[in-house]
């Protein structure tokens, strides 16, 4: 991958994180078991996507 395309990725998942911890921290405890429940599928398959394009 390219060096700006690699950087971009980077910048792009800090900032998501950020809004992602801000938004979970004004939520019900009720919203954010329900988040919590979708966010560890999201990841589940990213991470599937990522090894059938080999990028790991």
């Amino acid at each position: 991958m390219r060096r700006d395309m690699m950087m971009g990725l980077i910048t792009g998942s800090l900032i998501g994180a950020t809004v992602g911890m801000y938004a979970v921290s004004n939520m019900s405890p009720r919203e954010q078991k329900r988040m919590m429940k979708r966010g560890k599928k999201a990841v589940s398959t990213a991470a599937h996507m990522m090894n059938n394009m080999n990028m790991f």
